[in-house]
């Protein structure tokens, strides 16, 4: 582990969200064949309204995700699917050709995602591309190895 000197600014760029995705995801490939995946996220907060009670705050986010990842995030998500997503904060900023104001936002670039809720039946397995399901996940005993009671602690 190396010390920071004082003229060095430490610095760790990481965002984890939970949310629903408000529109499908939206898939192109680069000139170099890599494919590029976006889609919004809307994650709420809730917030005291000062009377006692609470209310929602929603917020929206811009996402991105590359390559096989991508692929499989579009395969399995659309609009209203709840997703847990791990990624990084991305910075841009362009000139407006239409108008010539500067324009910029900030994207999260997803490096993993998470299927999230519970039973996905009938929720969006029906209009999967190509009528797919989402993946079984395996049983504990499918692990093989022994149970609990054979643990040595």
């Amino acid at each position: 582990v190396r010390a920071l000197r004082i003229t060095e600014m430490a610095s760790f760029n990481k965002v984890i969200l939970m949310g629903n995705l408000t529109r499908d995801p939206e898939s192109r490939q680069t000139q170099s064949g890599i494919m590029v995946v976006t889609a919004g996220l809307a994650v709420n907060d809730k917030r005291s309204d000062g009377n006692g009670g609470w209310t929602d705050q929603a917020h929206f986010f811009d996402i991105t995700l590359f390559g096989a990842r991508g692929e499989s995030f579009a395969r399995f998500h659309k609009k209203g699917s709840s997703v847990l997503i791990e990624g990084r904060l991305q910075y841009s900023s362009w000139e407006d050709k239409e108008t010539g104001q500067k324009r910029n936002k900030v994207d999260v670039l997803v490096d993993q995602w998470s299927f999230v809720g519970g039973s996905r039946e009938g929720s969006n397995s029906e209009s999967r591309q190509g009528g797919e399901s989402a993946p079984e996940f395996p049983a504990p005993e499918s692990f093989g190895g022994s149970s609990s009671a054979d643990v040595p602690f």
